[in-house]
């Protein structure tokens, strides 16, 4: 393998993305599909949880989902900014069912709260999309002792959320999903096993591949669900924006986001996420890594944009993941 694998997964992404992820890209793809049918959805009788939803693409979603009116409930960090956003949001749409849950997607005690609240307010869930996101320029470890960009985007934020979810989940009778907001970062990686993500020392911490391995995770995990009859009925798909001009992105990349340019606008990075949470059942592909409306590869490590192997994890590792999960948030395989 060499240096083959890697040095192909990293540029051939940014050449793939070039093509699919910015807003060109986006113009592409939805020159192809029904771009009105968002606006007709009705999603009155319909219970949605979005986390990270006062800012970026998950109060772009959730001001979509509102204007169509759904129930929605923000999961948000930041109680302060969550009020202005349901504030505006409730005006904006002139849905007053939009809620907040305070809670930090990071922490255990936070998500299982948060999800108590909920089911002490509804018995039914809908839709869930995982969006909740962190990443720090050095390893910072949670008072739970998990790195924080893993437990947020992967351990607790997805995997544990969407399992406490499940019940909510199946008393939905049309078209339950859960849909978990990866990123094409991903493609630059392989999941690496549970001691490199979580206890590596800080020494070696690295915040692109921190945030990598758990977007990878994500796309992992819904493959896994989607395989496992016990989730059978419940679509389950990872998913991604593309490249958004996002305050994450000009926080992260900053004068560097010229790279990705023409970003996508807010609303074109969100476009696909929305339609995956309003359109028919029978049309989502559980397990599969959308973008636009379309399920498009999970790996670009071979030559001339095929999978190649150095992305791709053995089924083996996939478990060795999933019991990792399953033992550090106690529930049940």
């Amino acid at each position: 393998m060499g240096l083959f694998g890697p040095l192909a997964a990293t540029t051939q992404f940014y050449l793939y993305g070039r093509r699919h992820c910015t807003a060109k890209g986006w113009a592409r793809a939805s020159a192809n599909y029904d771009l009105g049918m968002l606006d007709t959805a009705d999603l009155t009788s319909k219970v949605f949880i979005v986390t990270g939803a006062n800012s970026g693409i998950g109060r772009c979603l959730s001001d979509y989902l509102a204007s169509r009116g759904a129930s929605l409930y923000m999961v948000c960090r930041n109680e302060a900014r969550a009020e202005v956003a349901m504030r505006e949001i409730r005006a904006s749409s002139g849905n007053d069912k939009v809620h907040m849950l305070i809670g930090d997607c990071s922490l255990a005690t936070d998500v299982r709260r948060v999800m108590q609240e909920f089911g002490n307010r509804e018995q039914r869930l809908d839709g869930l999309v995982c969006n909740a996101g962190a990443i720090t320029p050095t390893k910072t470890v949670t008072s739970e002792g998990y790195e924080v960009t893993l437990a947020t985007h992967l351990l607790h934020g997805s995997y544990l959320l969407a399992t406490l979810a499940m019940p909510h989940l199946r008393r939905c009778e049309a078209g339950p999903r859960v849909l978990f907001v990866s990123s094409g970062g991903m493609y630059n990686t392989p999941w690496p096993g549970w001691a490199t993500a979580n206890d590596a020392p800080a020494s070696e911490y690295n915040q692109e591949l921190a945030y990598a391995y758990a977007k990878r995770g994500q796309v992992l995990l819904a493959e896994a669900w989607a395989s496992d009859p016990f989730f059978t009925g419940i679509s389950i798909a990872s998913c991604h924006p593309g490249w958004a001009d996002t305050p994450g992105v000009d926080c992260w990349l900053g004068r560097g986001k010229a790279a990705l340019a023409p970003l996508r606008t807010l609303w074109q990075g969100t476009e696909g996420i929305a339609w995956l949470c309003v359109c028919p059942q029978e049309e989502i592909q559980s397990g599969e890594f959308y973008l636009d409306r379309a399920p498009r590869t999970k790996h670009l490590s071979g030559p001339f944009f095929t999978e190649g192997t150095f992305t791709q994890n053995s089924p083996e590792e996939v478990s060795e993941l999933m019991q990792a999960m399953r033992d550090a948030t106690r529930m049940p395989g």
